[in-house]
């Protein structure tokens, strides 16, 4: 990371403090959305030019002179937005091959060592904010070309990407959305392990915090997004149909996510299937993001174009909901919670729950949400196994003066019992400990009386699935 960048990034972090917030107006405004654009336009793009048969994603070995749009125009995609009636559209900025499509000082794989060196981040966010639409950028954790891959993250590649990310959210005016791929959904890619989520978090918040974080973890909670990811592509509501929180939904409308020239890649979807994808997800207050694939040239092919004009009408737009739900965003002020999206471990983590790619993981227990419903995502859970135990690394040593335990509300209350409360330090001498004996109904908030510590443990004490909605630890940070 080069020294200027550096800086900013650091000066980014020390505004974070206080700004740890999710604005339910905001998720408001989004849900009312309803309907948005994707635009897959990368190496992959022009992989397939003239190619004997269809290629499929980058993996970043690409030559930068392949790199070669005649025609990119970013004016008609957002026309293409407005007649379709949609709200906004998301750019693919850096897709799995690692190929850039802005200026990045990080790294020469990027549209300024191609032939045709146009800031495409530049021109697609001028066009979209010009046309008063909503702006989102599309950005890969999986980096094949720099190395960004499952067990191979060093420090080196996650200041990388915080470089990265500080370029794109500080030169291109007010971003609505930052979206996020290839990361921790299977075995491939990089893990919540290899990246902490909270780290990338708070790069963003303090540079933007109103822009929303969505993430393709698939999961129905906010350990991982501001706006959970619910996969359209070609299937219904795939959540708790019960769940009515915001959530983003990525389709496509022609035969794949990137325009190839083969197998007579054109408009696959009919407007009867858009409209039912709509109706699906928006009745869930859940945005659908169709894809439409530019052409090599970079202009969007005449038959996308006419196919969503002619859903736009016939589409019946849902009236806009005047008031976010109750169990919107974060549910307490997260800025008192010491623990809050910091690094979570447990002794194991159990079977999906809806979707094999989500897993209920450790981070869920500091997400901001109190409510303790496991069927809907929103508990961390270990296997049934003797001694199960849940930490969190508050990265720094604290003063903590409680720690509050929120349990899991909808079935097994009673598993959470019999259980030890541990602060140690960081160098995992204990500090303080504490012996509860019956389970939260629904939370149970221990004193620990100002005692300095780093970690914060809870161990069962028998064999059961330890099964945590929430961890709150309060008290304030050493100075």
């Amino acid at each position: 990371m080069s020294k200027t960048l550096m800086c900013s990034v650091v000066l980014a972090l020390s505004l974070f403090a206080g700004a740890q917030e999710l604005s339910r107006e905001s998720l408001l405004d989004f849900v009312n959305t309803r309907y948005q654009a994707y635009f897959h336009y990368n190496m992959a793009t022009f992989k397939s030019l003239n190619s004997e048969k269809k290629v499929g994603r980058a993996f970043g070995d690409d030559p930068v002179d392949m790199w070669q749009p005649t025609g990119l125009d970013c004016d008609q995609w957002a026309q293409a937005c407005i007649d379709a009636r949609m709200a906004g559209g998301w750019l693919t900025t850096k897709h799995h091959g690692g190929f850039c499509l802005w200026d990045s000082q990080v790294t020469d794989y990027d549209v300024a060592a191609s032939p045709v060196k146009t800031d495409v981040v530049k021109v697609f966010t001028d066009a979209f904010r010009k046309a008063g639409l909503k702006v989102g950028l599309y950005y890969s954790i999986l980096d094949y070309h720099h190395g960004v891959e499952n067990g191979k993250v060093t420090r080196k590649e996650i200041d990388f990407m915080k470089a990265q990310l500080t370029e794109l959210l500080t030169h291109y005016g007010p971003i609505d959305y930052m979206n996020f791929d290839g990361w921790a959904t299977w075995p491939t890619v990089p893990d919540f392990n290899d990246i902490h989520y909270g780290e990338l978090y708070r790069v963003i918040k303090a540079i933007q915090p109103d822009c929303l974080i969505v993430n393709h973890c698939y999961e129905s909670n906010l350990a991982h997004a501001d706006i959970p990811f619910a996969d359209a592509a070609g299937r219904a509501y795939p959540y708790h149909p019960d769940y009515m929180r915001p959530t983003a939904a990525s389709d496509f409308i022609q035969r794949g996510w990137w325009w190839d020239d083969n197998n007579h890649y054109a408009v696959g979807k009919s407007v009867v299937y858009i409209l039912k994808q709509l109706h699906s997800y928006n009745s869930h207050n859940s945005v659908y993001v169709l894809n439409i694939s530019p052409n090599p040239a970079g202009r969007l092919p005449d038959d996308a174009v006419v196919r969503l004009k002619e859903v736009a009408k016939v589409w019946d737009k849902p009236a806009d909901l005047t008031e976010p739900g109750d169990n919107w965003g974060f549910q307490y002020d997260v800025s008192g919670n010491l623990a809050f999206m910091r690094t979570a471990t447990q002794s194991s983590t159990a079977p999906f729950i809806r979707d094999k790619r989500a897993y209920p993981r450790a981070e869920i227990a500091v997400d901001g949400v109190l409510e303790g419903n496991g069927q809907m995502e929103q508990t961390s859970i270990t296997h049934e196994e003797a001694n199960p135990w849940w930490q969190v690394d508050l990265e720094r040593t604290c003063v903590i003066d409680a720690i509050t335990i929120y349990n899991r509300t909808d079935t097994a209350q009673q598993d959470l019992k019999n259980y030890h409360v541990t602060v140690m330090d960081d160098q995992n001498k204990i500090m303080f400990t504490s012996y509860l004996k019956t389970h939260p109904a629904p939370s149970v908030k221990i004193q620990a009386h100002g005692v300095e510590g780093r970690i914060v443990k809870i161990q069962l004490d028998g064999t059961a699935a330890l099964q945590l909605a929430e961890v709150v630890v309060t008290g304030k940070e050493q100075r």
